[in-house]
């Protein structure tokens, strides 16, 4: 690896108490210091001017379905997916335990998943543990591993990786609280749900804007006030997966001014698209928890801009196209899609631009909250002396059109609800631990570059 000593000048750095022109300097892969704007470099370092650009901590993707290793590795592997994720400014994936095969549920499953990226990634990762009935008997030695917490379903999930019922749940808690861990949960009710499902199926529901009707809000807010109540009984840190609802956001505010360790996660597709875009991209869009209304999407960014919402996943889980019209019903068909190269410049176009989020805020959720909560923090997620050089280039007034044919993930296609919207704001330049990894639309780096980060000492 180059050691040659960088700075990058004439940018605007997003540090947490605003947006400041100092030049930062890299050394050994890490911010070294910052300086002054009229700081002349030394003959040996490389200067890299900025031109005006934002300068951003790199982002932390909370929520990614890699599906590799495995056999559905042919919808996403480790060096397509986290070359997407490089083009769009993710610094550090921290992937989900399944749909790959072992699941992330035992040392064998995560020391195969962390081989397999430590070969292919070009970007550092962090691996979420499974929380799954049979997994409990695993959680203390997944979280010694280095696992930054624990994943499980409320709701139906699949037959490989069922849904963690309510006693289940309330052991894994009690497990997890015991060594400081993070159970982090897809909040839905499961029968309420899937009953709701079959019935708009076997009536042959026309309209795919209905999936909102079929899991309606409430099976989405009863499963977050349980898993509240639970955390509390059993002390345990609960995250709420890409909440989508205003209803629960407002609990959630609650629950956090009474104490409740409680962290909330959404993703940018809730906040950008109502539950009409299903009738133009159907299954494509298809994804749970549903698309709400456009009254809900809008309500929802004021929980973004107060702090109640901690963190942003991209949920990226890319399907073929084949394989979202499979089963030739709606109602039945895979929910889920690939949008981690897009979901930051959705957020700058829709909330920055239109609706006055401030650069530092974006970065709080899209990197510095989550290295708090999962313990990856001062390692990742700043910008201060110290941190790792896992930085991001972004001029705010590119405007594009997203192709979801040109993505470097391994799935490509024109159908995705991503595709086809026109953009302001655009990463130009990725760096992870100071190496160039993305820049000129290309990728910069072998497979394999990025490096597993162990979870640490939360500190939020």
């Amino acid at each position: 690896m180059n050691q040659t000593k960088k700075l990058i000048v004439n940018g605007r750095v997003v540090l947490p108490d605003g947006v400041s022109e100092v030049s930062l300097l890299i050394e050994n892969g890490k911010i070294k210091a910052l300086l002054d704007k009229d700081t002349a470099p030394e003959t040996d370092w490389e200067q890299i001017d900025a031109g005006g650009k934002i300068v951003m901590a790199g982002m932390i993707d909370t929520h990614n379905h890699m599906a590799d290793p495995g056999p559905y590795n042919f919808r996403e592997d480790w060096y397509c997916g986290s070359c997407s994720a490089a083009s769009g400014g993710i610094t550090t994936i921290c992937d989900m335990p399944l749909p790959s095969e072992p699941a992330t549920v035992d040392r064998a499953g995560f020391e195969w998943k962390k081989d397999v990226a430590e070969s292919r990634s070009v970007v550092d990762f962090a691996l979420w543990g499974g929380l799954i009935p049979s997994s409990l008997k695993d959680m203390s030695e997944l979280h010694d591993l280095g696992c930054i917490g624990f994943k499980g379903f409320m709701s139906f999930a699949t037959e490989a990786y069922p849904r963690i019922s309510d006693g289940y749940l309330v052991e894994g808690m009690r497990q997890s609280e015991r060594f400081g861990g993070l159970i982090a949960l897809h909040a839905e009710n499961a029968e309420v749900a899937d009953f709701g499902c079959k019935h708009f199926s076997q009536i042959h529901c026309a309209d795919e804007a209905c999936f909102d009707q079929a899991r309606p809000w409430w099976t989405e807010y009863e499963a977050i006030q349980r898993s509240v109540l639970f955390g509390k009984m059993t002390g345990a840190r609960t995250m709420i997966c890409h909440m989508t609802i205003t209803q629960g956001a407002e609990y959630l505010r609650n629950a956090k001014k009474e104490g409740t360790a409680v962290y909330v996660e959404t993703c940018p597709h809730y906040l950008v698209f109502d539950h009409n875009v299903l009738r133009e991209k159907k299954s494509f869009a298809k994804c749970t928890p549903p698309f709400r209304s456009r009254e809900n999407v809008e309500k929802m960014w004021d929980y973004v801009k107060d702090g109640t919402i901690d963190v942003l996943g991209s949920d990226h889980g890319p399907y073929t196209d084949e394989e979202k019209v499979r089963q030739n019903d709606f109602w039945k068909e895979y929910c889920g899609f690939g949008c981690n190269d897009v979901m930051l410049a959705a957020m700058i176009s829709e909330g920055v631009n239109k609706r006055g989020l401030s650069w530092t805020r974006l970065s709080a959720l899209t990197s510095g909250n989550a290295a708090k909560i999962m313990g990856l923090y001062p390692q990742k997620g700043n910008l201060m002396p110290g941190a790792d050089a896992d930085i991001i280039l972004i001029d705010p007034d590119e405007r594009w059109t997203y192709d979801g044919t040109k993505t470097f993930s391994k799935t490509k296609s024109a159908k995705g609800p991503y595709h086809g919207m026109e953009l302001q704001g655009r990463v130009t330049d990725t760096f992870v631990r100071g190496e160039r990894v993305y820049g000129d639309g290309r990728i910069l780096c072998d497979a394999g570059y990025g490096k597993f980060v162990k979870s640490g000492t939360p500190c939020l």
